[in-house]
């Protein structure tokens, strides 16, 4: 019988969310960027599109806020053509992030989009 390592809850949620893909994680926040009223964009086909353009653009009038995020698996890498979008976005004051699903286990993800202090 194989024997597992105890962990707290919060090492678990760590671990099962690490095991997500990109699109699980993107699921993940577009279902709750819609309850929290965010207006969403993903491209679903970038073959024909600019290369390393990020995931999702986001805004919530209430807050005045437009964010730009870059999704990853936790093992995922961004590529030079993501890193300039990601530079381009921050130079003129964008909110612009990678995410991993550790940061959905963090709740990092949720306070962004409640709009409450990271």
């Amino acid at each position: 019988m194989t024997r597992f390592p105890s962990m707290t809850s919060e090492e678990y949620r760590l671990w099962l969310c690490n095991q997500w893909t990109e699109s699980q994680l993107q699921g993940k926040i577009l279902q709750l960027a819609d309850e929290l009223h965010w207006l969403s964009y993903h491209t679903h086909d970038s073959r024909r599109s600019r290369k390393g353009w990020p995931d999702l653009f986001m805004i919530h009038v209430r807050q005045k806020r437009f964010l730009v995020w870059e999704l990853k698996s936790e093992k995922g890498k961004t590529t030079i053509e993501q890193r300039a979008w990601i530079a381009a976005f921050a130079a003129i004051g964008i909110e612009v992030e990678v995410l991993r699903p550790a940061d959905w286990a963090s709740g990092h993800i949720e306070r962004q989009l409640r709009g409450q202090a990271a």
